[in-house]
């Protein structure tokens, strides 16, 4: 969780939470300037180590080089797959 929404304040126990937690991205396409300046603020208040989740089948050029800038860890995984992972772990 991030500060963009200045009219809703973080709650205290989230900021404590936060920093220094990996952060996954899903459904994030990075495809304009307004999603990257969003992930940007999310991406400094976590951990070094953070992922993405890219689809497979279309990822497009300037979608990927967002990630790789930003040091996230593209994941090549179908939207449905990765659910299906994250609830039965």
């Amino acid at each position: 969780m991030t500060e963009i929404d200045i009219q809703a304040p973080i709650p205290d126990i989230i900021k404590e939470r936060r920093p220094g937690q990996t952060f996954l991205f899903i459904g994030c396409r990075f495809n304009d300037q307004l999603m990257r300046s969003y992930a940007r603020k999310t991406i400094k208040r976590s951990a070094d180590t953070r992922y993405a989740l890219v689809d497979p089948d279309a990822p497009w050029r300037n979608e990927l080089r967002f990630p790789l800038e930003q040091s996230l860890a593209p994941l090549a995984i179908l939207l449905t797959c990765a659910v299906e992972i994250l609830i039965t772990h």
